[in-house]
């Protein structure tokens, strides 16, 4: 992923969807726009600080492994931050790495991953040194991401609410899971390629490598799929199909195709309480579409799935009131 492409923070920057890697949304950076345009959003934030394993050097983490580090405090930010979940309520879904490589003086730690519905979740922690104006600037790194030998699409990322640093950058990363089974063991590769000031004049190279296996069988247990089977088209001939409503204990995901693409659209989802559930991710303006929201609470037995068009010139949403649906999940 190169700069132009990198998801920063909504909060600092402006950058159009076309150079997003994958049309990759950090819902995360647009909920806190929507805070502060004064609408409602849920932010569970987990302070995660302590000692982690310091292993120099390219490792590999079993599954056994990372079950018996499953305790141990990482250094950087929990993933249930990302997700907008309570702290400590992914434990059981998640591969703690806990590791750390050092390359150019630089060290990179990979807290910990969750493989969910379609995504891999990832935190880690740059640990940095940066001073003076340097600290003004988003920073970004280079991530690929292998599954099993074969490059996955990367998604995006962002910082976490700690935000930047003279001693460490923390970062949520995504990238997409395609056609493969969660319930098996996965061998996962990261890798972390320089560190760069957004507006290159500043690079800290390196290569920081991760490798270990992850499985989402606990994950797999509680998931559940309800067909919808929604057909609507837009004044101008988009058709959109929405199939399916995908709940698992780490998001609540709405997945659709379109086709005739000339719109930009997505949906929102409300509880039978009118509670607007928090978007984190999404991936728009292809024929698969998803848009992923915060796993489902256990009091909510209704949602109403609305569909709307957002303008990143204006920035201004428009819902389409004709096509709003209403699903019964319990």
């Amino acid at each position: 992923m190169n700069k132009e492409k990198f998801n920063r923070s909504i909060d600092n920057i402006d950058i159009s969807i076309e150079k997003l890697v994958a049309r990759e949304k950090a819902a995360m950076f647009k909920g806190k726009k929507r805070k502060k345009l004064g609408q409602k959003t849920k932010h569970s934030i987990l302070v995660a600080c302590g000692l982690c394993m310091t292993l120099v050097g390219s490792g590999f983490v079993s599954t056994g492994m990372a079950e018996a580090l499953s305790n141990i405090p990482i250094i950087g930010r929990a993933l249930e931050e990302f997700v907008y979940s309570q702290e400590d309520s992914l434990k059981e879904y998640k591969t703690v790495i806990g590791e750390t490589v050092e390359d150019n003086g630089m060290r990179v730690t990979l807290n910990e991953v969750i493989l969910d519905e379609g995504q891999l979740l990832i935190s880690s922690t740059f640990h940095t040194e940066l001073m003076d104006e340097d600290l003004d600037y988003t920073w970004f790194s280079d991530i690929e991401v292998y599954i099993d030998g074969i490059k996955s699409n990367f998604a995006g990322g962002g910082l976490s609410s700690n935000g930047i640093t003279n001693s460490e950058l923390d970062y949520f990363w995504t990238a997409d899971l395609q056609n493969i089974k969660l319930q098996d063991n996965h061998q996962i590769k990261i890798v972390f390629n320089n560190l760069e000031r957004f507006d290159s004049k500043e690079v800290i190279e390196g290569e920081w490598t991760f490798e270990f296996t992850a499985s989402g069988e606990n994950l797999m247990e509680n998931r559940k799929s309800i067909p919808i089977d929604k057909y609507f088209t837009l004044e101008d001939g988009q058709k959109i199909e929405v199939e399916e409503l995908i709940l698992t204990p780490v998001s609540t995901g709405v997945n659709y195709k379109m086709e005739n693409i000339t719109t930009d659209l997505y949906f929102k989802l409300e509880d039978q309480n009118g509670v607007e559930l928090q978007e984190f991710s999404s991936l728009t303006m292809g024929y698969n579409n998803y848009n992923r929201f915060v796993a489902l609470e256990n009091h909510v037995t209704k949602l109403k799935v609305i569909p709307y068009i957002y303008s990143y010139n204006t920035g201004v949403e428009t819902i389409l009131y004709d096509d709003i649906f209403e699903i019964d999940v319990k």
